[in-house]
């Protein structure tokens, strides 16, 4: 087991520090904030390591607990014996201490102001270091909304203007890509009917080479718009069926969903691009999977040139901080969400404050 103190002029640089000396393991066990002349932060974190595995010093190696030296050149193996039972008793009342600590959370040396809005902000899945940097520029939780709006909009890096039937644009491709199950294909759906609505006309294609009965379902969404689609497999095939929607202004592109880590899957993603075509990505993620999930999932996605983040099944999450977190992260733009199954319709292009609104207010009693 090792325990360190790490010093910092804030929480997020000490942090840094604790995971890059200590790893991903460590645990917080008192974060203080000391003002005076010069004012810094000082964390003390430790790292359990398997004693009784012997993977660190520990408590069954050979070597004796005193040398002969100290008892006159002879061993005394009870002495010995005891000691080291002491200390294994010891360290193990210590690790338990330490997983009470971890199960708990951060023992924040903090004002009580500051402590709260902490710990308000990881019951809403923030990440953990991005809550302490929010607590550095905030004293009480009204000022949350503006300081993480401030956040979001710092992400959105792209100047190009995200899904606004109100832009005027000769001719645009869109291409969806999500895991399977996040509403890819409904969504598909709600934005044909809004660019409809708006004066635009719509094709669909459907790549489809994974999913048996996922063309099904957007051949009953393009028959009830009335637009038309068109089915292709490889690359080939999508140039034909682009240029058969050539008289189209919008070109939505609908993929098959696959686990992100099938390398194959990804691959064949990446053909798209090389085609050289001047097409818009949108990563669907849905809303209601946890933040370990969806951080897994834009790992592997981000392989791709992703342009936007969309969230579906807002309406099924309990917590929606993860949303936040991808922005922090990844540093792409959110271009809409969407709230229910129904199309048309349940598809927000909500502002950066609004999202940030809803972050805060989701799951509060």
């Amino acid at each position: 087991m090792k325990i360190k103190k790490f010093q910092a002029k804030n929480f997020s640089e000490a942090l840094a520090q604790v995971k890059r000396e200590l790893g991903e393991d460590a645990v917080i066990l008192s974060s203080e904030d000391r003002k005076g002349a010069r004012s810094f932060v000082e964390i003390t974190a430790a790292v359990d390591y398997d004693v009784d595995a012997g993977g660190a010093p520990g408590l069954n190696s050979p070597a004796p607990f005193f040398s002969k030296a100290e008892h006159g050149g002879t061993s005394s193996p009870s002495v010995h014996n005891s000691d080291i039972m002491e200390l294994k008793n010891e360290l193990r009342s210590l690790r338990e201490s330490i997983e009470i600590m971890r199960n708990s959370g951060f023992e924040m040396t903090l004002p009580e102001n500051r402590r709260n809005i902490f710990y308000f902000l990881r019951e809403k899945s923030i990440k953990d270091e991005f809550a302490l940097s929010i607590i550095e520029r905030t004293n009480t939780i009204e000022e949350l909304e503006t300081i993480m709006t401030d956040d979001m909009n710092s992400a959105r890096l792209f100047s190009r203007k995200v899904w606004d039937m109100s832009c005027q644009f000769s001719r645009r491709m869109l291409m969806l890509i999500g895991p399977t199950g996040v509403g890819k294909t409904t969504t598909i759906a709600k934005l044909a009917s809004k660019a409809i609505k708006e004066g635009r006309k719509v094709g669909i294609i459907g790549i489809d080479t994974f999913k048996i009965g996922a063309i099904e379902q957007i051949r009953i969404y393009a028959k009830m718009i009335g637009i038309p689609l068109e089915v292709v497999s490889g690359t080939e095939e999508l140039k034909k069926g682009i240029r058969k929607l050539s008289d189209r202004d919008v070109i939505l592109i609908d993929t098959t969903g696959q686990n992100p880590r099938d390398n194959e899957y990804i691959r064949s993603l990446k053909e798209v691009y090389k085609m050289g075509l001047p097409v818009e990505t949108q990563l669907l993620l849905s809303a209601s999977s946890d933040n370990d999930f969806l951080m897994e999932t834009h790992k592997h996605y981000g392989a791709l040139p992703i342009d936007y983040i969309a969230f579906t099944k807002t309406d099924e999450a309990v917590k929606l901080g993860p949303i936040y977190n991808l922005c922090r992260i990844y540093k792409k733009p959110v271009a809409y969400i969407t709230t229910g199954q129904r199309v048309p319709g349940n598809i927000e292009f909500v502002d950066n404050k609004k999202l940030t609104n809803l972050i805060l207010r989701t799951g509060s009693a």
